[in-house]
């Protein structure tokens, strides 16, 4: 399969708008179910349950995913996943239309649908990120994820603004068959993105034992590219660090900002166009070598700076000032730590190392949620230790990074390290 030669090539605009109207139907669907969750049952704990379960494919299973994604065309699988969760929806929209009373029966096809959707995500995700460098030119990596990664951004951001109105006004049925439609016509669409067939495993080897043996491999390549496992470890300890923030917000705006609830949806909205924006520079902003480091370096500093100086500068023009910023900065991070993943990595482990990179991300994101929540009760509501403290620590590992010699030269630019034998840790000379 011939590099393609131009950023909008077919392959590229049917996956982009096949996940656009899957993540819309997705996104619609998971809101639809909370309201339907607390208008039926008025019960926390199931619609706890139901963020809860959507994570834990990927935590129990991602690294297992990785090896199925490294052996199978991945535009293929794409497109079959998206079929088969708008088969799973559909089903549980028929049961919507025809048995409405049927509470249990009901509640019992949310949880499936959430499940098994996560499950299909757990597959579908990492097979997108790996299969963007066979659909777009080497220079166009950056403008690439960053188009990906601004759609679930606008799909995740519309579902909030209208599922709540339309869940009035159409219900539950129609909004649940709504998300079936989508996922199918994604689907279907997507059977038009043409990747390479991945080579079948040799044979010779219990299939269990070759199974084992991919994914190790998988994980010690990652464990032996120094950069990019400091970048791995960072985005870890980040993205936990961060999570007191995500699950006390409403408890940082109305108690310790002093604000309506109005301005949760405000600094939530902040956050969100930062990110398009953070999006849009990083694809359109092409650097390398030493520009990458000081932009993708000072803008983790940045964003870690952030979250310690919104318990310091609560004013309200501050803190919408800073919630921006966090979106802008992260946005950048994003989307240049996706392209030195794809970039790094060989195309032949591209889906071990994006399923585990996922992986570790969701897997710190309620357990440090949880832990938020136990020590915001424990200390009386002090958001500035629960969230400032963290927020420090972030900073103090953002900045730390740096001191790391491999990590400085994987920012500058990584190497593909294809043989078994190679130095993963070398990175090429800045350009």
């Amino acid at each position: 399969m011939s590099e393609p030669k131009r950023l909008w090539n077919r392959s590229f605009a049917l996956l982009w708008q096949g996940q656009l109207v899957s993540s819309l139907g997705k996104n619609a669907f998971q809101l639809a179910a909370l309201l339907w969750l607390k208008e039926t049952t008025g019960s926390g704990t199931l619609s706890g349950l139901i963020g809860g379960m959507a994570t834990l494919p990927m935590v129990l299973l991602g690294p297992i995913a990785g090896v199925f994604v490294d052996r199978t065309n991945r535009g293929r699988l794409i497109a079959w996943t998206d079929i088969a969760g708008g088969v799973l929806v559909s089903i549980a929209a028929v049961l919507f239309f025809t048995v409405p009373a049927n509470i249990p029966l009901l509640l019992a096809a949310v949880f499936t649908v959430t499940l098994g959707t996560g499950l299909l995500d757990t597959f579908s995700q990492p097979s997108i990120a790996a299969s963007i460098p066979d659909l777009v030119p080497k220079e166009k990596l950056e403008a690439a994820n960053g188009l990906n990664l601004s759609v679930q951004h606008v799909a995740m951001l519309a579902a909030q603004g209208v599922s709540g109105l339309l869940y009035r006004v159409i219900g539950a049925p129609l909004l649940v068959a709504a998300n079936a439609i989508a996922y199918l016509w994604a689907g279907t669409s997507e059977l038009g993105v043409k990747t390479p067939d991945r080579p079948r495993p040799v044979s010779g080897t219990h299939p269990w034992r070759r199974f084992a043996g991919e994914l190790a491999e998988g994980a010690r390549w990652v464990w032996r590219h120094r950069g990019l496992r400091t970048v791995l470890v960072l985005s870890t300890i980040v993205n936990f660090l961060v999570t007191p923030l995500l699950a006390l917000m409403a408890f940082f705006v109305e108690d310790f900002l002093g604000l309506g609830p109005e301005w949760l949806g405000y600094l939530m909205a902040c956050y969100g166009g930062g990110g398009l924006i953070g999006f849009a520079v990083a694809g359109a902003w092409r650097v390398r070598g030493r520009g990458r480091l000081a932009l993708v370096g000072g803008a983790m500093i940045g964003q870690s700076a952030t979250v310690a100086l919104m318990v310091v500068l609560p004013g309200i023009p501050l803190q919408v000032a800073l919630f921006l910023a966090s979106g802008i900065l992260g946005g950048i991070v994003n989307v240049h730590f996706m392209t030195l993943m794809q970039t790094a990595a060989p195309a032949e482990l591209q889906g071990r190392v994006q399923s585990l990179s996922t992986t570790l991300s969701i897997a710190v994101v309620p357990v440090g949620m949880a832990l938020a929540g136990i020590v915001y009760d424990l200390t009386r509501g002090n958001i500035v230790l629960v969230i400032g403290l963290p927020g420090l620590v972030m900073l103090a590992a953002s900045a730390a990074a740096l001191a790391s010699r491999e990590y400085r030269g994987f920012l500058a630019g990584p190497t593909r390290v294809e043989a078994a034998g190679g130095d993963p840790s070398a990175p090429e000379s800045p350009a």
